[in-house]
């Protein structure tokens, strides 16, 4: 058996750790990530714009580009971002001074099913963000004006699971808070 390597391979491997992590936790704390993904894209859009208007051109700064061998600063604030944002919404996951405490009134099916959903809204939603992160553009406006498809072209003409995520992150960022509102509008409370 052959495995190649592709863009695709790596984008499922993370889909479904992400979702197997989700059914692990369960759908509050599934919905407690989404959450705290929503902070930690706009905290590292926002940090990693301050990582570089603060540091980039900087002598430290240079030493630590070549030491990481990334190519400029541009690739250096993707990836200050990316780092942010994957670190807060572990320390959210984890930490988080939240709690996410659904009303269990459904049938196990329902249950079950709004978990399958979550699970996928939740794998959607930080693939989608940290797409978006590397393409370059900016939540909060101060990013460079290329467009996400200008900046992801390789691996977005390479992968057609990347361009539907890439296509799609409007929705992908979207539905998981519609979904939560529209659980919250039809849960009983106590």
């Amino acid at each position: 058996m052959i495995i190649t390597l592709s863009w695709d391979l790596f984008v499922l491997v993370f889909f479904v750790v992400i979702v197997s992590y989700s059914f692990i936790v369960g759908r509050d704390s599934t919905l407690k990530i989404i959450l705290g993904t929503y902070v930690s894209m706009i905290a590292a859009d926002a940090g990693g714009t301050l990582f570089a208007q603060y540091l980039g051109g900087s002598e430290m700064f240079v030493k630590i580009l070549k030491f990481a061998a990334v190519g400029n600063e541009q690739e250096a604030m993707v990836l200050v971002k990316v780092l942010i944002f994957i670190g807060f919404v572990i320390v959210f996951a984890v930490k988080g001074a939240f709690e996410v405490d659904t009303v269990d009134d459904r049938s196990a099916a329902v249950r079950f099913v709004l978990s399958v959903v979550y699970a996928i809204m939740s794998a959607g939603l930080i693939i989608s963000a940290i797409l978006v992160f590397v393409s370059g553009i900016s939540f909060i406006g101060l990013g460079e004006s290329k467009t996400t498809v200008v900046a992801l072209w390789d691996v977005y003409n390479e992968s057609e699971l990347i361009r539907s995520i890439v296509n799609n992150s409007a929705l992908w960022f979207s539905l998981p808070a519609l979904a939560f509102l529209v659980q919250s509008l039809y849960t009983k409370t106590e």
